[in-house]
């Protein structure tokens, strides 16, 4: 992440609201400084060694720190971990996220972790277990592998444990061990040295291919530690396809191995895995986003996909480190498994539209594309081109329906149509058909694909059908989805700063590349002044820039070419900077709100007024106070707003 002024500022405003003013003032001086000894930050921040080493306490505790201890001297550096800081304000949509796929016992346990930063599993234990009946114990605990609980929570030991051993299996919670709070970049570079190094008098090696290889199986094997645990349980529970399979897609299923999991050590520590909470946000937010483009039945069938393609997934980004680029073999699943996993409460009769047969392109739609498309083969291939919404693509007889039938029959499915119609729900004939009948297991899973094959005919490109196994096997190509979904993005933000001839401007200039200016107001349709005025506006605000060739010595204006270019990725740092200045001056006006009405939130704060604020308050004071509640709630849903904006643009 770059660290820029104001993410500087955002992440020391978090800490400071989360955790004090002392942890703040060393996260500061650390973000200010950089990496910082003991004595540095003392210099830096004029604080007692006894209320610095404090305030490092607090911030290792939460894992918002790097440290690394030198063997030769035995002193301890510090850097700021400026990813961790920042994910502070995530904790509500982890919250969320995990109790939608975990239940409420899940969401208790991780929002203690979050609290406590990380924690051993005996106290955890000893915290949760506390919570459990004096009487009646089988009630409320665990009986035969379920647990009867009537809020929710964690009420037992065993209860903790077996939430505990899911949450580790599904990655969400992951295990420290004593390099967890080095710098991965440190840790690397480390590995190089020592790799490379030679003996005096020794000469290099030459072969730098075996030497590259070996830095990053040793990388690899620092990172896969904290997986150690999982492996474990893996092998003794199952994996978690099995248990996600046997509980059909349910969240909250009771767990089948519960009788037979393997009990967890008391000594190991335990933390949030922030990296495999990004993956299941960005799950959700592909899942929105797929929703508003083409229904909220297609929505959550493509979420059921992307929860089975990611079970493996431990990142968003490939870690450029270890010398992934995402070039690693496919993910696929197969219709037959989505289905399976598909939540039975998802009407898949819903947004799909239906059309006569012979105006269906059946080629074009069950076109398999084992590998990925760039936007030049994608375009200019007619086959892979969908059919025309309301059109035959290709004259159909009937014989060649006869004929298509007889494939279709021997390959054990029926071909489905295209985005503009779908199938006939399993009827043969060619007639379409409107009543809801009651849908089969093959007539719901026919229905099922059609939406999987929406998703694939999108312009998006949400999903890629990549083999005929299993009724169809589908993948999705993450770099090219969320390339698409960072250029709308962009798009929303251009419109709404300069109106819709400058996204037409931008728009030729990212598709054509350097464009002279004598030719942008005949590809814009726009009148040479109108682009001018909008060029330069643009041009100050830094979105576009134009360069200078000019034809001979002279570089006089008339024997110059002027050519504007569109940087996307200027634009976007910029707009991310500007996306972190406005979430800090939302939560300095939240600050400054909280100090007005700091005696009305004091007083309610009492532990005899919280819950009867109406009855025990005065209705000028209990309106003041409702007021302040609305304003907090604008101000934080537009920094949840502005959170996305984040995480589509750099963390996805």
């Amino acid at each position: 992440m770059l660290v820029t002024k104001h993410a500087a500022e955002l992440c020391a405003l978090l800490v400071s609201d989360l955790f004090g003013e002392l942890p703040s003032r060393v996260l500061a001086a650390l973000l200010m400084n950089g990496r910082s000894s003991i004595i540095q930050l003392a210099q830096n921040t004029s604080l007692s060694p006894r209320h610095l080493r404090n305030g490092l306490g607090v911030l290792i505790q939460q894992n918002l720190l790097f440290y690394s201890t030198d063997s030769d001297t035995s002193a301890t550096s510090y850097e700021a971990n400026i990813d961790a800081c920042y994910n502070l304000v995530r904790s509500g949509k982890i919250l969320e996220v995990v109790e939608s796929q975990h239940g409420r016992a899940g969401r208790d346990l991780v929002q203690t972790l979050l609290l406590l930063g990380c924690a051993r599993v005996a106290d955890l234990t000893h915290a949760f277990g506390s919570r459990a009946p004096n009487s009646n114990p089988n009630s409320n605990g665990h009986a035969n592998g379920t647990h009867q609980s009537g809020s929710g929570l964690i009420e037992s030991e065993d209860h903790l444990h077996m939430v505990l051993t899911r949450l580790i299996q599904d990655e969400v919670v992951e295990t420290v061990r004593p390099d967890s709070l080095r710098n991965p970049a440190e840790v690397y570079r480390e590995i190089e040295a020592e790799v490379t190094k030679t003996a005096p008098g020794e000469k290099a090696s030459r072969n730098k291919i075996e030497q590259h290889m070996h830095i990053v199986e040793r990388y690899q094997a620092f990172r896969d530690q904290s997986r150690t645990l999982k492996r474990q349980l893996d092998k003794a529970n199952g994996p978690v396809a099995k248990r996600m399979k046997l509980q059909n897609g349910n969240a909250h299923a009771d767990d089948p191995f519960a009788d037979d999991l393997l009990p967890l050590n008391p000594d190991v520590v335990v933390r949030i895995n922030h990296g495999k909470c990004l993956v299941q946000l960005r799950n959700q937010r592909l899942a929105e986003f797929a929703a508003d483009a083409l229904g909220e039945a297609t929505g959550q069938v493509y979420h059921a996909l992307l929860e089975l393609l990611t079970v493996q997934l431990a990142r968003c980004r490939p870690d450029q480190l270890s010398g992934d680029q995402g070039g690693s073999q496919q993910i696929t699943v197969s219709s037959i498994e989505v289905y399976e996993h598909l939540d039975e409460g998802v009407n898949v009769q819903s947004g799909i539209g239906k059309a006569p047969r012979e105006k269906i392109d059946f080629q074009s739609a069950e076109k398999v594309r084992p590998s990925p498309l760039d936007c030049e083969s994608d375009s200019d291939d007619p086959d892979v081109r969908p059919p025309v919404r309301g059109r035959a693509s290709r004259t159909v007889t009937s014989g060649g329906h006869d004929e298509f039938d007889e494939s279709s029959d021997d390959d054990g499915h029926r071909a489905k149509g295209s985005r503009s119609a779908s199938g006939v729900n399993g009827d043969r004939q060619t007639k379409v058909k409107f009543e809801d009948e009651a849908a089969s297991k093959d007539n719901r899973l026919d229905q099922m694909r059609q939406h999987l094959l929406l998703l694939a005919e999108s312009k998006h490109r949400f999903v890629r059908h990549c083999g005929i196994n299993g009724r169809g096997q589908w993948t999705v190509d993450f770099g090219q989805l969320m390339e698409s979904l960072r250029e709308a993005e962009l798009d929303a933000y251009i419109q709404q700063s300069f109106g819709r001839h400058g996204l037409r401007l931008t728009r030729i200039l990212r598709e054509k590349g350097k464009l002279d200016e004598k030719m942008l107001p005949s590809a814009a349709l726009m009148k040479k002044s109108d682009v001018q005025g909008k060029m330069l506006a643009m041009q100050m605000a830094g979105l576009v820039d134009v360069q200078e060739v000019p034809k001979d010595n002279s570089r006089l204006a008339n024997r110059t070419l002027f050519f504007w270019f569109f940087d996307g990725e200027r634009t976007q740092s910029q707009l991310l900077d500007d996306v972190y200045k406005a979430m800090l001056r939302c939560l300095q006006t939240l600050q400054v709100e909280r100090h007005k009405e700091r005696n009305i939130l004091s007083f309610v704060e009492r532990k005899d007024v919280k819950g009867k604020e109406e009855e025990v308050m005065t209705a000028e004071h209990y309106n003041k106070y409702n007021r302040h509640l609305e304003e907090q709630e604008k101000l934080l849903g537009q920094v949840m707003r502005l959170d996305d904006m984040v995480a589509v643009l750099r963390d996805y």
